[in-house]
């Protein structure tokens, strides 16, 4: 092992002075490597994205555990997952594919507990969180962790219970991913009385409700799902394919940024500048690559 790493990545009369890391061969290979990841990427984000509903069949387990993940990062309790919020999230994103609109409130101004209330599902506590146009499920939750009032929700310690919903459709001539995210707290009762918060409504933070129509209503049995702490690795690899191409990338980029710092610096007087060449050019190209993904997938991304 000790002689491939010698072999590979250090300078020395074994190798002429030229690790093979950095020789036009290994190049070519690696080139090749990076070219067939990045193919299957954008055939994944151009093509089968927008083409399929696969995506959206395994995007909500994924939102959840990233979301979880979150909140015991920041020492709070994980949520589970209601069918009832399920039922909600996916009743009004498919509204919103529908009606054209991407906001808190429908067109006729309805708020959106009005799609939790529909379900029967009673609530103490709950807030939405939305999204569109995202091809990976981390970038959805990273840009509702970089908004205040989206952190204060996903964090907020009165809920217990989540549901994810989405639906795919035409939003502003473009074929769109909707992505809903409720939160709640069912109900409770304490001597014969519901306990219902005052209500907050400030858009995607957190809102209560004390509407009449479920005023005094006895709390429901929600059916509740236990969440998985996290998703299958085939999950996550086809819901984050921005995620897993970047991880592969960054992995390729520190296996040449070794071999071209070993390069440099373990015989620095002897150097051969093709193998330099080969190394920064490469560098550069991975480089490239992973800002031009990021701005393929993030520039048309929305929260709200």
């Amino acid at each position: 092992m000790i002689r491939w790493f010698k072999k590979y990545f250090i300078p020395n009369e074994e190798n002429d002075h030229r690790p093979y890391v950095l020789r036009a061969q290994s190049m070519v290979r690696i080139l090749s490597v990076v070219l067939f990841l990045e193919i299957i990427f954008l055939v994944q984000i151009l093509f089968v994205f927008p083409k399929t509903n696969y995506f959206a069949s395994i995007l909500p387990s994924v939102v959840v555990d990233l979301t979880n993940k979150e909140r015991s990062d920041n020492k709070e309790a994980a949520l589970t997952t209601n069918k009832l919020l399920v039922e909600a999230a996916t009743m009004k994103a498919e509204d919103m594919v529908k009606r054209g609109y991407f906001s808190h409130e429908s067109p006729d101004g309805n708020a959106p507990w009005e799609w939790i209330k529909k379900t029967g599902y009673q609530f103490a506590y709950a807030g939405e969180n939305l999204a569109i146009n995202f091809f990976d499920s981390k970038d959805v939750v990273d840009a509702w962790m970089n908004s205040t009032s989206h952190r204060a929700n996903m964090l907020d310690a009165h809920y217990t219970e989540i549901g994810i919903g989405t639906a795919r459709g035409m939003y502003k001539g473009r074929e769109a991913l909707f992505v809903v995210q409720f939160f709640a707290t069912p109900s409770t009762t304490v001597n014969g009385e519901k306990t219902v918060s005052i209500p907050v409504l400030r858009g995607e933070t957190s809102a209560l409700s004390n509407s009449p129509s479920v005023a005094g209503v006895a709390v429901s049995n929600s059916p509740t799902v236990e969440t998985p702490r996290y998703s299958s690795i085939f999950q996550k690899i086809f819901s984050t394919p921005r995620g897993m191409n970047t991880y592969l990338f960054l992995i390729l980029l520190t296996v040449i940024a070794l071999g071209f710092v070993l390069n440099l610096f373990v015989k620095i007087k002897i150097q051969h500048p093709p193998v330099i060449v080969n190394g920064a050019m490469m560098l550069m190209v991975i480089g490239a690559l992973l800002v031009v993904n990021q701005y393929l997938t993030l520039l048309p991304t929305r929260v709200f």
